[in-house]
């Protein structure tokens, strides 16, 4: 594992650590998650059978998956410990595992559904991170990818300044992602099968500078 890339997460996971242990902030960002993803995660929970295994990498406190109605659901983060600690009686009961998504420890072909929500920008090595999940998911599994995605210009000018400029980078993501270098990354491992604008931030008067909520619903190549 690049040391750089090691400890360039380390930084951002110690900023998110500090996020969610400041008060008031898990029940906006349930709501978030709930505005946002539960149409789809209801739409697919119709062709979910009760023994499925749902996994969700890098679930944070926030736990996606829970939307499913059915199925045995696993929930990973690297900072699961924390989570526990701080909101213990309002994580899901399901099993928890403290774990980063490069490493997951689980057979090969041993999931239903992956779920990866808002997460892939926060890894160490997020083609790995996609390589385990293709790993770990069935044949004929569908992997649920939330990512937030930036006009092409402003991507590339964040990529500039996470390399050149770390004064002034956001701590928190390391990578940033367009919906083209979204779609190259994902390719190497699944293929997409639809992708659906969850949310649109139209903060700006300029419709070129909006950022977006994307879910890329993928299944895994076929080699």
């Amino acid at each position: 594992m690049d040391p750089n890339r090691k400890k360039r997460w380390l930084q951002a996971q110690m900023k998110e650590d500090a996020f969610w242990k400041r008060e008031g902030v898990l029940e906006p960002q349930m709501e978030r998650v709930i505005s946002r993803y539960k149409p789809v995660i209801e739409r697919i929970s119709k062709s979910v059978p009760s023994n499925a295994v749902i996994l969700d990498v890098g679930c944070g406190p926030t736990c996606a998956a829970r939307l499913f109605e059915s199925g045995l659901k696993i929930f990973m983060d690297p900072l699961m410990n924390s989570y526990q600690k701080r909101y213990s009686g309002i994580l899901p009961k399901e099993q928890k595992i403290s774990c980063t998504a490069e490493r997951i420890p689980l057979r090969d072909n041993s999931s239903d559904i992956v779920l990866c929500v808002n997460a892939l920008d926060h890894m160490i090595d997020p083609s790995k991170a996609l390589g385990e999940i293709c790993r770990v998911l069935k044949r004929e599994g569908i992997f649920i990818l939330g990512l937030f995605i930036h006009p092409p210009f402003i991507a590339v000018a964040r990529r500039f300044i996470e390399h050149h400029l770390p004064m002034i980078r956001e701590d928190a993501h390391p990578y940033s992602y367009s919906k083209k270098s979204a779609r190259l990354l994902l390719k190497n491992y699944f293929n997409i099968k639809e992708e659906v604008p969850v949310y649109i931030n139209k903060s700006s008067w300029i419709p070129a500078m909006h950022r977006e909520d994307r879910i890329f619903i993928c299944k895994k190549s076929q080699v």
